[in-house]
């Protein structure tokens, strides 16, 4: 199943009227969702596989139409709260329809990614959004306890630019990209949801003739391998390998801090 990723950027305006979008100022969130879809769907009734094909003209105007119309439901619920900026403009509802219809106007950019035949790419390209952090730590070039600065990718201009902030506002931003807790950052629709998937999966597997892989088991040790190229079961004394016998948790900080305390002073002490 050939597969692509899209994604839907709400015009800026919009965007500040969205309930997730109330904390930045004007422009300086990027409210956006990726959604990576098959270019094809089971059809039910004669139990097949149809192509589909999806193009920015026809998704464009439909996006735009969910957005608003849920703002302005959200709103008639009393659920929205609108920004000191906008307070002056929206008055009521038929200031704040008035305003919708203004955005309804624009263009709303909806970006189309190739398909591709490599189901890792898009793995690894919305793992990045998932389970990366937002800044890396290479990214970091100066922090004195106050002030900290740091390299992004202005995307205007494709140039690496310096960022400086006070500790404060740096927290402050960082912070705006930790989910809120039980909070999903995947959702399955369709055949992929967790109520049919059992159901219409291996029938879909059939139809376009693909094969259920086995589930390869991955171990921790396999992991910080792969990631770290470090083994956790690798003795930091003699070099040897451990064998692990139990699993403690609820250690405090401080408590692992003076076990990792112990075994660099027994390393360097050599014993």
């Amino acid at each position: 199943m050939l597969s692509c990723i899209f994604r839907a950027e709400l015009s800026s305006a919009s965007a500040e009227v969205y309930p997730q979008a109330l904390l930045a100022p004007r422009g300086a969130r990027n409210v956006h969702v990726h959604i990576s879809v098959t270019r094809g769907g089971y059809d039910e009734a004669n139990d097949s596989w149809s192509e589909i094909y999806f193009t920015r003209k026809v998704i464009m105007p439909m996006w735009r139409y969910a957005v608003t119309n849920l703002l302005r439901q959200t709103y008639k619920a009393k659920e929205l709260t609108i920004p000191d900026e906008y307070q002056g403009e929206i008055s009521g509802l038929t200031t704040f329809n008035r305003f919708l219809n203004r955005e309804y106007q624009k263009f709303w950019k909806v970006h189309f990614a190739q398909p591709k035949e490599n189901h890792q790419h898009n793995v690894d390209y919305l793992g990045r959004y998932i389970k990366r952090p937002a800044l890396a730590n290479a990214r970091m070039e100066h922090y004195d306890g106050n002030v900290v600065i740091f390299r992004y990718l202005d995307h205007k201009t494709k140039q690496q630019k310096m960022k400086k902030q006070s500790i404060d506002d740096f927290i402050d931003r960082l912070t705006q990209h930790i989910p809120d807790k039980f909070f999903k950052m995947i959702r399955y629709y369709g055949f992929l949801s967790y109520r049919t998937r059992t159901i219409i999966l291996p029938k879909i597997y059939d139809l376009v003739g693909q094969t259920i892989e086995a589930y390869q088991q991955v171990t921790f040790t396999s992991l910080m391998k792969s990631n770290f190229n470090y083994n956790p079961l690798k003795c930091i004394l003699c070099g040897n390998q451990l064998r692990r016998v139990s699993t403690q948790f609820g250690l405090t900080l401080r408590e692992k801090y003076n076990y990792y305390e112990e075994l660099a002073t027994s390393r360097f002490r050599g014993f």
